[in-house]
């Protein structure tokens, strides 16, 4: 009977021991399962390696070489343009970078906080980031050097594109862009005489009245000081900015054109705005009595009685 009781408590003996053995080695095959998982965390490439421009639903990310990320958004006004003509402003992207977790020739998958007030101060998200995992396509529509050059030099980018605008039609000139300085003596001595009677009764605004006296049919009064003078200010401070100068007659045009659409002014009849494209001209009506109208070879403007 003793024997037995002793054989039955070495068989427990064993079974407990070989329990234990099993236990140790799950651990271990636990602690392996960890390391592996850090090891997926590594970059899939070097910033470097994704310079260019991608995309993710409608929004442009450009990835540059000096190691920051910029946006790209379309704007009249932007200094980047695209193979179609579309232009586009660039500014700093705030998503925050984390990881590049997969890489292809056309494709990027990255994981990047994105900011959002409503996250502050949760408790995931304590200084209002969300991370998320975004997969971006590779775009080829823009000349990446252009790109890298409005982001070094944001005012230079289109004078390089206007220049050759301007050096090609070296004939045609002598109407248009050139005409105000290589032939003052034929036009601009009609121009001074009206300008001298005019500026008479108001000195303060002479350069500006040239534009409003060519014929009888001009309103003469002070654009400074007349009714629709917020409206005048609001045209001639547009063609003075570097996207409407550096542009031809033509796509002047279509510049002041859009942007006299896009005003909200109730003063101005927008069912008025026209662009006559032969003479480079684009004219609307105001207070329903006077009519401008913008020659876009010279950027001048004329204000007069509408009929």
């Amino acid at each position: 009977m003793k024997k037995k009781i002793l054989l039955m408590a070495f068989s427990l003996c064993l079974l407990l021991t070989a329990c234990s053995d099993t236990g140790e080695n799950s651990a271990d095959s636990a602690s392996d399962e960890v390391i592996v998982v850090t090891e997926e965390e590594t970059n899939a490439a070097d910033f470097e390696e994704t310079v260019g421009v991608w995309t993710y639903n409608n929004e442009l990310i450009f990835h540059s070489s000096d190691g920051n990320r910029y946006l790209l958004k379309e704007d009249p006004a932007g200094n980047v343009k695209d193979s179609s003509g579309k232009i586009y402003a660039v500014s700093p992207c705030d998503y925050q970078l984390y990881l590049i977790k997969k890489l292809t020739e056309d494709k990027m998958t990255v994981s990047e906080g994105r900011y959002s007030e409503e996250y502050l101060n949760n408790k995931d998200y304590q200084d209002g980031y969300k991370r998320m995992i975004i997969t971006y396509q590779k775009v080829d529509t823009f000349d990446i050097s252009a790109v890298e050059n409005a982001v070094m030099n944001p005012d230079s980018v289109l004078e390089s594109e206007t220049d050759t605008e301007t050096e090609i039609p070296e004939t045609e000139s002598e109407t248009s862009t050139q005409t105000e300085t290589q032939v003052p003596e034929t036009t601009t001595s009609a121009e001074t005489t009206t300008q001298t009677s005019e500026t008479e009764t108001s000195e303060e605004s002479s350069g500006e009245t040239s534009s409003n006296s060519d014929s009888g049919e001009e309103n003469t009064e002070n654009p400074e000081t007349a009714e629709y003078a917020e409206i005048y200010k609001k045209v001639q401070d547009f063609l003075e900015t570097d996207n409407y100068i550096q542009k031809d007659p033509g796509n002047r045009s279509l510049e002041i054109f859009n942007y006299l659409h896009n005003q909200s002014d109730t003063n101005i009849d927008q069912n008025s705005i026209t662009n006559d494209t032969a003479k480079n001209e684009v004219s609307f009506k105001c207070y329903e009595k006077y009519l401008f109208v913008i020659n876009n070879t010279d950027g001048t403007i004329t204000v007069k009685n509408a009929e």
